[in-house]
């Protein structure tokens, strides 16, 4: 008889534990889905001027922000996405009237799950304009990190390198860095 219920008891805790792991598998996180948000922080920037001898070295910081959008799909824990960005910058070169006002991005985002929390890197293409009218395309690189703090709302902090060589067509190349905190509203 004792054996019976001994059975009967590995039986019951067999399926107990089966039933809640595939109830931990069915409330995991799945970061498939659009997203659209908005961000803030810090923005440095440097260049070198080519055209003087010895090179012409400048730079500048400011408080940066802006929107974001765009769409993850969750493959395993493996994620793969794309976003677009426009950032407000009003970053002044230090001893000169020149502003870099704004900057457009499109990038590839490509990361790994850990439940509620999401690592990803990103690269892509990105446009910036002057207040003295020069533009150009360059490229950006960078990293992020992100924690779904309900099933809608996600937030996190994300690191931009952007590079441009021969800016606006001048012997200018210049790079902007971005630290940025992120708050993403998704449905």
């Amino acid at each position: 008889m004792s054996a019976r219920i001994l059975g009967i008891f590995i039986f019951l805790l067999s399926s107990s534990a089966s039933q809640a792991a595939d109830l931990a598998m069915r409330a995991a996180v799945d970061w498939s889905a659009p997203y659209f948000g908005i961000s803030g922080g810090y923005g440095w920037l440097g260049d070198v001027d080519r055209s003087f001898a010895p090179p012409l070295r400048s730079s500048g910081d400011d408080v940066v922000f802006g929107a974001h959008a765009g769409y993850l799909h969750q493959f395993d824990a493996f994620v793969l996405g794309g976003e677009v960005e426009y950032m407000r910058l009003g970053i002044n070169f230090e001893g000169f009237p020149i502003d870099v006002e704004n900057a457009a991005s499109a990038k590839a985002r490509v990361g790994f799950a850990f439940d509620r929390l999401l690592l990803t890197g990103h690269a892509g293409a990105s446009h910036i304009t002057t207040n003295i009218g020069l533009k150009d395309w360059g490229w950006v690189a960078g990293a992020g990190a992100d924690y779904l703090l309900s099933e809608n709302i996600g937030a996190g902090v994300s690191w931009d390198h952007m590079q441009f060589n021969r800016f606006g067509g001048t012997l200018i190349d210049g790079q902007i860095n971005l630290v940025k905190a992120r708050v993403d509203f998704r449905f």
